[in-house]
Parts: structure tokens; C-alpha cells; sequence
């Protein structure tokens, strides 16, 4: 039985060739080679287009031509790359969506209730995966390959009436349901959940080798060199060397706001260099607000660059990550919140935040001055008045009344933080 996820973008059902796939063909040519798929049937964003990797291992007495990816789904996969046979899967991350991936017919064995068809759901890994773009690497030296890995549940359930609205994110699942509980300790509860780390996996036994927790989950791709060294930067902004073999810290360096792309290595006049692109930003700091990491980060965009010996420093950063919460009195319905917060979610979560919570890189909507002024709201939400600093227009998007339920959704939320902030004030 199809179900309905499923059935809003194919009604026929099927399994959606060639959606979460890895597919073979001639550069040349173009022709078809092969494919294999993943995720049939996908209905929780777990794309494969994670990095591929290719080598030539032992396995079974034999080497063998592989192809090695760990997509979203939170299996790792060993397909012959020649034919596209599928060698093994293997979870490298807790998964609940999942049992195991059957060698038989090289198809995932599904949890019923993963479909979240009849109630919701929670899933490992979450729409953001158990890996996504931030590269892995493979040392040669060591056989393992490094993972920068998402450790992140997240709810999945039906919508309503879902209807396609072009220009917003249009998942087919219900984001009230997938967004935060009001209940602060419920709250803190599901930021435990959200964990982040540093795998390095055995490919060949298909298990892990060793591990390094950190303090957030959005963590930087990974370089392995021929010295024995893994670099990776971190979300709480370090830039980090480890043993390859061992997983044993050598060094760090603080690059002062968070780090997500990979480092690159190379050589000029017989001298090593390692560079990085830091700055912290994108969707994951711009949705998951307090669940970013411990502390809040600047974005600062900057190419370091590093080699033996090397003295320099890094000029101070001033940084205030804070709010100031004034929000007027809260005079809508119920039906009016609900409404707010049901159109939140859907349009304007992806940059100012889950539930309104901002990751401070862009203005937090529950400190903004619009709050008061219902028509200047307006203006800025439907009418394109910041449009040349990034805000644009939303007039094709929600009505005027789906528009004044959103400050009205705000405006309750404001009001949250500002009594949160009180009484932490007052049990100093």
C-alpha cells in the first residue's frame, strides 16, 4: 500500500525511479550502466547525494572494485562499481525508520510506522540525515573512512490538506508536529537528542573504529592525509587534528565562528599548507536556533590557512547573541494563533528560525519593532519593503490574514522567551 506522501508526488505509486539513487552511466555516451536505489519510495528527504567515494579493498579474499557511500538513510553502502552489485549495508548511526537492508533484494526493511501514515513518527535519522553534504574521507593508510555524522531525531506526521505552494519548502509532512513542544523541560529534552560526531568506520568489517562527540551537530568535512592526521572544524568553532588510527586529539586552533566546509591540503616550495573556508550560517543555523550548539557563534567569513611553525593569531571578534524581547499585548484568538503557527512553520521557519527561535545570524522576528505596527508588518512581510536586505515579498505565498496570524504567532512567542528570561533572572 502506498501511502500518502507518497501519493502526492506520485499518485501511481511506485518506488520513483530514480529518486535517492546512485545511477552508473557513460560520460561519453550518456548510456545506462546500472542504478541502485536507497531509499524506495522516499518520503523523509533522505537524498543520496552524498559523496561517493571509490577504492579498490579486500573483501572476502578478493579485492574488489567498490564504490562506498553513506546517504542519508544512516546505511552505509559497498556497491561493486562496476556492476553495481550491492557487497553489504550497514547501519553506521542508530536507526529507527529501518531494520536492516535485505542482501537479497537490496531493498531497506521498513518500519510500518515509519510511513507515518495513521500517526506521527519519530525518526533517526531525521530529514537532515545521518550524514549530508559536509564531505567524508577514506585514508588508503589506515582503511577507514572519516563521517561527519548527524546524530538528529526528528517527528514526521500527515498534513491535514497539504497543497502545493510554490516558492516555500513543500514537504508533505505536518511542521507543527515536527517543530518544538512550548514546555521548556520538554524542550531541553529533545535538544539532548540532538548530537553530532566524528565516526571513523571500518568499511570492510562494516563497523565503527572510533568516535569524537562534539558540542553540536552541524560539524565541518573532513581531510585524512598520508601523515596519519584527520582535520575536521567543528560548529563550536575549532579547527581540529586527530590520530587517523586512533582518533586521539594533536591539535586545535580557534577560528571563532563556526566551521562547515572541509579543510584542503597542498604544497607549494616543498611546504605544506592546509586551508579552510570558515563562517558559520546556512539552514541548520538558521532553523535549529538554540539547538545549534552550547553558544551561539558569529558568522565570519575568512580563509585561514596554516602550516608547521606558523605564529599568527587572529584578531578579537565582538559578538552580543542576544535579544531584547518587548512585545506588545497578545490580543488574538486561539484560531488566529493556530493559524500563525501552522503558516510559520510552513513559510517562514527555513530563515528566522523553529518556532520563531532565531540562530542570531539574521535578525530574531521576536525582538523585532514590527511587532507594534500591524501595517508596517504588512508592508515588510507581503509588501517587499526590506526586499534589498534579503526579505522578500510574500504576497504569492500567504494572504493578509495568514500574515497577521504570524505576528500574532510571534508576538506569543516573544512573550514565552520574555517570561523564560524573567524567571531566570530571578533564580540568579
Amino acid at each position: 500500500m502506498y501511502k500518502r506522501q507518497q501519493e502526492i508526488r506520485s499518485p501511481g505509486g511506485g518506488d520513483n525511479l530514480f529518486l535517492s539513487s546512485i545511477v552508473a552511466v557513460r560520460p561519453d555516451t550518456g548510456e545506462y550502466v546500472w542504478h541502485y536505489q536507497t531509499t524506495p519510495g522516499e518520503s523523509w528527504d533522505y537524498t543520496a547525494t552524498q559523496h561517493i567515494i571509490l577504492a579498490d579493498i579486500t573483501l572476502r579474499g578478493s579485492v574488489r572494485k567498490i564504490l562506498m557511500q553513506a546517504p542519508k538513510n544512516g546505511f552505509f553502502y559497498i556497491l561493486d562499481r562496476e556492476t553495481g552489485e550491492l557487497l553489504s549495508a550497514e547501519n553506521y548511526i542508530n536507526i529507527t525508520w529501518a531494520t536492516h537492508v535485505d542482501m537479497e533484494t537490496g531493498r531497506p526493511v521498513e518500519v510500518p510506522e515509519a510511513r507515518y501514515t495513521d500517526v506521527p513518527f519519530m525518526l533517526y535519522p531525521s530529514y537532515l540525515g545521518g550524514h549530508n553534504w559536509h564531505p567524508m574521507s577514506y585514508s588508503p593508510a589506515t582503511g577507514l573512512v572519516y563521517i561527519p555524522v548527524l546524530d538528529i531525531p526528528a517527528v514526521y506526521g500527515q498534513p491535514e490538506n497539504f497543497q502545493y505552494n510554490p516558492g516555500v519548502a513543500n514537504t508533505g509532512t505536518d511542521s507543527v508536529v515536527g517543530g518544538l513542544p512550548d514546555d521548556q523541560a520538554e524542550r531541553d529534552a529533545i535538544g539532548a537528542l540532538v548530537q553530532g560526531r566524528l565516526l571513523a568506520w571500518d568499511p570492510v568489517q562494516q563497523t565503527e573504529a572510533w568516535r569524537v562527540e562534539h558540542k553540536g551537530s552541524w560539524n565541518g568535512g573532513v581531510l585524512s592525509t598520508a601523515g596519519n592526521l584527520v582535520f575536521q572544524g567543528t560548529a563550536d568553532g575549532n579547527l581540529v587534528a586527530y590520530r587517523a588510527d586512533t582518533g586521539e586529539q594533536l591539535w586545535d586552533f580557534s577560528t571563532q565562528t563556526g566551521v562547515v566546509a572541509p579543510p584542503i591540503a597542498y604544497e607549494i616550495d616543498g611546504e605544506q599548507y592546509i586551508s579552510i573556508n570558515v563562517g558559520w550560517g546556512g539552514a541548520f543555523a538558521l532553523v535549529f536556533g538554540e539547538y545549534v550548539q552550547a553558544e551561539s557563534l558569529p558568522n565570519v567569513s575568512r580563509v585561514l590557512t596554516f602550516k608547521r611553525g606558523g605564529k599568527a593569531t587572529l584578531p578579537a571578534v565582538p559578538w552580543t547573541p542576544t535579544v531584547v524581547f518587548n512585545p506588545p499585548e497578545l490580543k488574538a484568538s486561539d484560531a488566529t494563533l493556530q493559524l500563525g503557527h501552522q503558516t510559520y512553520q510552513d513559510v517562514c521557519m527555513g530563515c528566522h528560525g523553529l518556532n520563531a527561535v532565531s540562530g542570531l545570524l539574521i535578525p530574531d522576528l521576536r525582538g523585532s519593532a514590527y511587532l507594534w505596527d500591524e501595517t508596517g508588518w504588512e508592508d515588510v512581510v507581503r509588501g517587499g519593503k526590506l526586499k534589498d536586505l534579503g526579505m522578500a515579498s510574500f504576497a504569492n505565498n500567504i494572504s493578509a490574514k495568514q500574515s497577521e496570524a504570524v505576528r500574532a504567532y510571534v508576538i506569543q512567542q516573544a512573550q514565552r522567551a520574555q517570561a523564560l528570561q524573567k524567571a531566570a533572572a530571578t533564580n540568579l
